[in-house]
């Protein structure tokens, strides 16, 4: 790598491919940089942001060469603010994009070509019901208070704060409402909009209540509780959970890291009185939530218990054991713990490719195979998907 080239240095990079995160890749010297606001197959001018031993991170300043869906980014943020990091990118090549990243997780960590006898290559990300333009669609959102006069936002990989006006993937009352609050001197202020069209700001003790609902079924939640931000995720995560578990009358289900019980009590029904589902979640509010909600559910066990604890000192098996971890992953312990557990099938929920992958590559030495694999971009613009798999014996 040349001496001269230190942060701040431009320099002209031919963009390679994506990369996981919301980048692409390049080489300068023989050196691999991490390139933000690119596309694979342009041409660009890129300025130095990092420089560390075995790469560069470089933010695209000029389009030399330009891809063919490479469009003007909605946002006039997008080039500065740390949400979005596709937004330069029509929602076809976002999806494709995510798509090709899924790929080659699965195919590098988890060593699959295929997935139950369709090419790895086929696999494609969808877009989520009613989801046309990729905007609004975030119901959670945080923003930074800026001296109690305005919100900001934090910029990519940094404390900075830029301050905007509006943020164009987050529901549209959501920054409006946040506006109200800068008087309470909070420095970061977060707001929830419900499933029923109640929009609240999130209060020092997690409040309000908001509630939930997803097909008949209804949730009385603590505002600051994990759900699904985007507006069609929930229905649709527990639609595809419920189609891959195919459960029946008198059989057994767990859910790990079960948060307020979404897939666990929506699928109480499938198991009949008969059945038996236990979740489990080690955030106490989380469980009480659940509670609340989930008292005419009499086959529903609710644990408040770190998973990997419980699955330890648990020695029964089910049929069926879903499992939506955090970004992170399951991880190896974890993995054999289930394997163990599940008689039949094991459902992956995941937001993270690389930690699916890996747990694909731990399950499939287990005994395992992944049979089916669904992606969404359940977050437009960014460079989140969801992942729902399959594994059976």
């Amino acid at each position: 790598m040349s001496d001269d080239i230190r942060i701040g240095s431009s320099i002209e990079l031919e963009i390679q491919g994506v990369g996981n995160g919301g980048i692409c890749i390049a080489r300068h010297d023989g050196k691999v940089v991490f390139v933000r606001h690119a596309l694979p197959g342009e041409r660009v001018i890129a300025e130095i942001t990092d420089i560390t031993s075995k790469f560069l991170r470089a933010d695209t300043t000029t389009v030399l060469e330009a891809h063919k869906d490479r469009v003007e980014p909605p946002c006039i943020y997008a080039t500065i603010c740390g949400g979005c990091d596709w937004q330069h990118a029509s929602l076809a090549l976002q999806r494709e994009l995510k798509s090709v990243v899924i790929r080659e997780q699965m195919r590098h960590l988890g060593e699959i070509d295929s997935v139950n006898g369709a090419r790895l290559d086929d696999f494609e990300v969808a877009a989520l019901p009613g989801d046309e333009h990729g905007l609004r669609w975030r119901t959670r959102n945080r923003f930074v208070n800026v001296s109690s006069m305005g919100l900001g936002m934090r910029m990519s990989r940094s404390h900075s704060v830029v301050e905007i006006e509006d943020c164009l993937i987050a529901d549209s009352g959501a920054a409006p409402l946040a506006r109200q609050a800068l008087h309470l001197n909070s420095p970061e202020i977060e707001t929830a909009l419900s499933s029923t069209g109640v929009h609240v700001v999130v209060d020092e003790r997690g409040g309000p209540w908001l509630d939930e609902q997803v097909g008949d079924r209804h949730w009385r939640i603590h505002a600051s509780s994990f759900w699904q931000i985007h507006k069609s995720a929930a229905k649709t995560f527990v639609d595809v959970v419920r189609s891959f578990a195919n459960l029946r009358s008198g059989q057994s289900l767990l859910d790990l890291y079960a948060g307020s019980a979404l897939f666990a009590a929506s699928l109480a029904a499938d198991v009949g009185d008969k059945g038996i589902v236990v979740a489990v979640e080690s955030n106490i509010d989380a469980v009480r939530d659940a509670r609340r909600s989930c008292s005419d559910l009499g086959q529903l066990e609710l644990v408040t218990s770190d998973v990997k604890k419980w699955l330890h000192q648990n020695r029964e098996g089910f049929d069926v054991v879903v499992l939506d971890p955090p970004r992170t992953g399951a991880g190896l312990e974890v993995s054999e713990a289930i394997s163990k557990t599940a008689k039949e099938k094991i459902i992956y929920v995941a937001c993270e490719p690389s930690a699916l992958a890996r747990d694909t590559g731990y399950l499939q030495k287990l005994g395992w195979s992944l049979t089916k694999l669904r992606g969404f971009d359940a977050f437009p613009m960014t460079s989140h998907v969801e992942c729902i798999a399959l594994f059976e014996r």
